[in-house]
């Protein structure tokens, strides 16, 4: 039975995967048009305009990609999904500016920041924030032809591109500090007209010419200044981290002045003025008052220093005037621990007019925050269900850290959206995440968290029970996918809405808040809390589950041994040695358990054999064999109960520990197991294997991972050496559903991170090891394991560990 079973497997799969080869040659699979957000207006996957209107649903205005965006223009400049501006004086509007602070530099003695945010006047907006520090870079990847590909490409910047048809080329906008593109000397105003030799008439054709770069390749790039034609020598670095960064439909995007993207970060509009407020069967996400366009309109900006950017914008209607302002942290050489992973945001609303008015605005939070590895990653909440990988996290003073999962209210939107669709009644939204806002209650700390990374708003209220704000809700962004398995990168926001404040003439309404964004360190979020009480800090946000209690020291363990060797691969293998060193009495018990009950297999196969009619009897005489010679069946369980937890607590440190996040096996050199807490992907057999095993969304991922493969054998290889044999029918019906249950359970967890895998390999290489050191079976343990009736003559152990020798010794005296 068993031999047939192990043929019609392979011959199974073989049928199976040769009728998915020939439908796929038959109907190829579409390029899915995707943008992961390099330094053109759409990526290799989306080809064209075209696509990227395809991929974007067709949603909002019309957008020329293939030239400069008009100044005024409105209608082509909209963000998509907000109400569309009425026709305005052209002359009147401003062109969008690009502002950037701080750099990508190492931080360090030349370097005084951690990050390098990028804004836009339109809407006053954040567009994006990478980070400096080197331990983090880009891990992400996107399907380019019907393939996974992973976004190991040179990077050049961040520059805000547009095609330039006078120019032919690509017009830059913004160029950051730090960046290869500063470094080679690239100024906005440039047009780039070649990249390598090749022409660059659009952001397309930039964009589709650097994915074929690899970082510290050096490129020479073609600018048009001035009128003057120059050329620049870039060196191109490795993909730095975005944690904010645009999306469209949970895709990252390269929004550049005609990108379509959904809403950007902390955009702020009015929720009222005077009689006027936002209508209630607005939009949710991108409505406004009639007339005012807040959050489409480009503001007017200017540099404040070197470390800050303010945007006002006049609203003659109410003779008010509103203010943003960003200022960017340094670190400082006095306070080298204080932490610069922040800016503060100034709100400012002035009544210019001689007579008062009532006033109150509305704040959203953070977007577009790292999906990486949404195709094997995981996330565990307080929560039963699915989880996000982006959720909205906020704090009320009396209350606990709580984070609102984003499923449930991704849910609703698609049942919202599919209602719509259909021509039936919207069901009716779920209010009971809304969360109310008091003196007495004021919010702490609002954002959103996603795995390794998190953006987070401190509000700087330092007077208790004087709340400005009125009720902080979660928001869903962009449209909802289909696919249950990519619903869970659903793009979220939260946002806060003032208290109704009464402006007297020439007076103003000023408030402050202080905006994390960084890697969830705990010693860093620990040092990042509400004014109002120091104790309550962002350190809620590094969230282990039941399992805390193993898995912080267990991390802790884990980076005195990288402090040791520096590799986090090495220190996994010495916690494991460390932790099978601590279990060593168990797993001693353990295994003289087993050889124990290989000693009493004969017996119990002659009790079964006797009573082979009389279930009761057999099971008295089995009990009565096992308390004669002092045998516990429970006792070999044991060591699985206490490894449980261990093995739960080192999962949930891989899952959640940003240091383990880019840590290589093998170093930065090794494309191979170069992340611990990602499948160790060895080879990219997506366009080799039916969709439903090799897609992301599919059984196997799209990469070969070799160490489960090795996991399982070695589960196999200590189930072959040391399974007792079978005594009848049953139990060999048993061990060989639990050989196929071990091959199944490889199959399940085949997208389980690299590090685990270490600590099972080294685990049971320990574990084999051990047994194999025991002292050997006796006589009758040997008859049974030969699985014939006649007894090998086996050594009984002795002093020295060879016993047969002394006996001979013994018989010559004699």
């Amino acid at each position: 039975m068993e031999k047939r079973l192990l043929i019609f497997l392979p011959v199974a799969f073989a049928i199976f995967y040769c009728a998915m080869w020939v439908d796929n040659t038959l109907h190829p699979r579409k390029p899915v048009a995707q943008n992961i957000g390099g330094n053109g207006a759409a990526d290799k996957g989306a080809g064209n305009k075209a696509a990227v209107d395809k991929a974007a649903g067709d949603k909002g205005p019309k957008v020329d990609a293939g030239g400069p965006a008009k100044v005024g223009a409105n209608e082509k400049n909209a963000v998509p999904g907000a109400p569309a501006a009425p026709p305005v004086d052209e002359a009147k509007q401003l062109p969008e500016q690009f502002f950037a602070l701080g750099s990508v530099a190492p931080p360090g003695k030349e370097n005084p920041y951690e990050m390098l945010p990028i804004f836009t006047s339109r809407g006053a907006a954040v567009v994006q924030i990478e980070l400096a520090d080197p331990r983090y870079r880009d891990l992400s990847g996107q399907m380019v032809d019907g393939k996974w590909q992973e976004n190991r490409f040179g990077y050049l910047g961040y520059l805000a591109l547009v095609a330039d048809k006078d120019e032919k080329g690509c017009r830059v906008n913004v160029v950051g500090d730090g960046t290869p593109a500063a470094i080679a000397g690239l100024k906005v105003g440039d047009a780039i007209v070649e990249f390598d030799g090749k022409k660059t008439p659009t952001p397309d054709a930039l964009f589709d010419l650097l994915t074929k770069t690899t970082p510290s390749q050096t490129v020479e790039i073609t600018v048009r200044r001035g009128g003057a034609t120059q050329k620049l020598s870039a060196a191109l670095g490795r993909r730095p981290l975005a944690v904010i960064r645009p999306e469209i439909d949970t895709e990252p995007v390269e929004p550049g002045i005609a990108g379509k993207h959904d809403p950007l970060s902390f955009l702020l509009t009015l929720r009222e003025a005077d009689d006027d407020e936002i209508a209630a069967d607005a939009d949710k996400v991108d409505g406004e008052i009639e007339g005012l366009h807040l959050r489409t309109d480009n503001w007017q900006g200017k540099m404040v220093g070197r470390d800050a950017v303010e945007f006002t914008h006049p609203l003659p209607k109410w003779k008010l005037e509103v203010v943003k302002r960003y200022q960017l942290a340094r670190l400082s050489a006095d306070k080298p621990d204080q932490p610069a992973y922040h800016l503060m945001l100034h709100v400012e609303i002035r009544n210019t007019d001689d007579k008062a008015h009532s006033v109150a605005y509305q704040l959203d939070g953070p977007t577009g925050l790292p999906t990486e590895g949404w195709w094997y990653a995981s996330r565990i909440s307080p929560e039963w269900g699915a989880v996000a990988l982006k959720n909205v996290a906020l704090m009320i003073q009396g209350n606990s850290a709580a984070t609102v999962n984003s499923m449930p209210l991704a849910d609703q939107k698609f049942k919202a959206a599919e209602a719509k669709a259909d021509g039936k009644e919207e069901p009716k939204s779920d209010e009971s995440s809304v969360h109310k806002l008091t003196d007495e209650l004021p919010l702490l700390y609002a954002g959103v968290d996603a795995q390794y990374f998190a953006s987070i708003l401190l509000p700087q209220q330092k007077t208790p029970n004087s709340s400005w704000l009125a009720e902080v809700r979660p928001l869903v962004l962009g449209e909802v996918p289909k696919d249950l398995a990519r619903r869970k990168k659903i793009d979220v926001t939260c946002r806060l809405t003032s208290v109704v404040k009464k402006l007297e003439p020439k007076g103003s309404l000023e408030h402050e808040y202080q905006v994390f964004v960084g890697p969830k360190l705990p010693s860093l979020l620990e040092q990042y809390s509400s004014p109002i009480d120091p104790a309550d800090n962002l350190g809620g946000l590094v969230y282990y589950g039941w399992f805390g209690w193993v898995s912080r020291p267990m991390v802790a363990v884990l980076e005195f041994f990288h402090a040791i060797v520096g590799n986090y691969g090495l220190s996994i293998i010495m916690l494991t040695v460390l932790v099978r060193l601590c279990m060593f009495p168990l797993s001693r018990k353990q295994a003289m358990s087993a050889k124990k009950m290989q000693e009493l297999q004969p017996e119990m196969k002659k009790i079964n054999e006797k009573y082979k009619t009389n279930p009761q009897e057999k099971t008295r005489a089995t009990q009565e064999l096992w308390r004669k010679h002092n045998y516990n069946p429970l006792g070999g369980c044991l060591l699985v109960f206490v490894q449980l937890p261990i093995f739960m607590g080192l999962y949930r440190s891989l899952m959640v520990n940003v240091q383990l996040r880019q840590a290589s096996l093998l170093g930065e050199a090794a494309r191979w197991c170069s992340n611990l807490s990602a499948p160790d992907m060895f080879w990219n057999w997506n366009g080799m294997m039916p969709d439903m095993l090799a897609a992301p969304t599919g059984w196997l991922g799209p990469f070969l991972n070799i160490l489960p493969l090795a996991t399982v054998g070695l589960f196999i290889w200590q189930q072959t050496l040391f399974m007792p044999p079978a005594t009848d029918e049953n139990t060999a019906l048993q061990q060989k559903i639990m050989k196929y249950m071990t091959l199944f359970m490889g199959v399940m967890f085949f997208k389980v991170a690299a590090g685990l895998c270490l600590y099972f390999i080294a685990s049971s290489l320990w574990g084999i090891g051990e047994r194999k050191l025991l002292p050997k079976m006796t006589g009758a343990a040997a008859t049974a394991a030969d699985g014939s009736g006649a007894a090998r003559p086996v050594a009984a152990p002795g002093a020295n560990g060879n016993a047969g020798s002394k006996r001979k010794k013994q018989r010559g005296r004699r």
